[in-house]
């Protein structure tokens, strides 16, 4: 998973303001409620109607750089952060939130060092650690993630991503059987959650469709789906499943669905979503979306 999806994957983590005692408590965990629910557009509403009234409160300066990074403006957000930092002084939070961005920008030789620097700040905060864990995952440092998301686990036993992610390394060290394992318990320690993610249950689809499980991947897929149908990788690789099966027409249109998602342009696989829809595109006879689909993988694919 690209560095990128640290966000469009709706990653939750700490109030950067937590260990402030805010002026108005309740719009602030209302604020901060809609960004960890992606509902950026009305978080911005209010930060920004009560940084009119105190345009120098470093904890709404705060989340609005979390709206900025939402939003991919991450240039935006590292300047609102500065600001924060100017007016209250370093934090941990914002230290993580500064990693965040810079990791969405792909200067991951500059993310490594503020998360480093969050957790000297508070080394028992799982979030930092997880966040460590991810990008020395993305690094391909799989044995540090591991130590890592270890230590997340041993702070908050029920941070579902950190077993998602313990699955990803192993999966990365070619350990496909401990990787299951670790999908199969981020997905059951996800059960009993209001707010599921879909991660843990797609990371174990695309698992078991590289082993031509089809049929064992088809129910994760429908229950990330039902989660959100606006991720790109899940609906890719539900076109994927159907592809291999033969339905190429519906795997077409599954295709045509990651392209035109939600935050397509945010998550990882755009331009593979391009690509197959091409491919299959062509090959229906559908030679002029075809055309048209090839022009924007190589697009996207010259960009990355």
């Amino acid at each position: 998973m690209a560095a990128i999806a640290l966000l469009a994957a709706c990653v939750q983590f700490q109030s950067a303001s937590a260990a402030a005692q805010p002026a108005n408590p309740d719009k602030q965990a209302e604020a901060k409620r809609l960004i960890d629910s992606r509902q950026l557009d009305s978080a911005e509403k209010i930060i920004v109607d009560q940084l009119v009234a105190a345009p120098r409160d470093a904890d709404w300066i705060t989340l609005l750089a979390e709206v900025r990074l939402g939003q991919n403006r991450t240039r935006e957000a590292l300047s609102l952060i500065a600001d924060a930092n100017l007016i209250a002084g370093d934090s941990a939070a914002r230290f993580m939130l500064i990693s965040l961005a810079e990791s969405q920008a792909g200067h991951m030789d500059r993310a490594e060092p503020p998360i480093r620097e969050a957790i000297r700040m508070d080394p028992d905060n799982p979030t930092a650690h997880y966040f460590l864990a991810r990008l020395l995952y993305t690094d391909n440092r799989f044995d540090e993630s591991i130590e890592e998301t270890q230590k997340t686990i041993s702070l908050a036993p029920g941070f579902v991503r950190a077993y998602e992610n313990m699955g990803l390394c192993y999966e990365g060290k070619y350990r496909l059987d401990e990787a299951e394992h670790w999908y199969r318990e981020a997905i059951e320690k996800d059960a009993s959650n209001a707010n599921k993610t879909e991660w843990p249950m797609l990371d174990l689809a695309i698992l078991l469709i590289h082993q031509n499980r089809y049929t064992d991947a088809k129910p994760f897929l429908d229950q990330a789906m039902a989660i959100n149908p606006q991720n790109t990788q899940t609906l890719i690789q539900m076109g994927t499943l159907l592809e291999a099966n033969g339905d190429i027409k519906e795997a077409l249109d599954e295709y045509r669905a990651a392209i035109h998602s939600e935050h397509s342009n945010l998550q990882p696989g755009f331009a593979s979503a391009y690509y197959k829809a091409a491919r299959l595109a062509k090959k229906l006879g559908y030679t002029a979306e075809a055309d048209e689909y090839f022009k924007k993988f190589n697009e996207v694919h010259d960009k990355h």
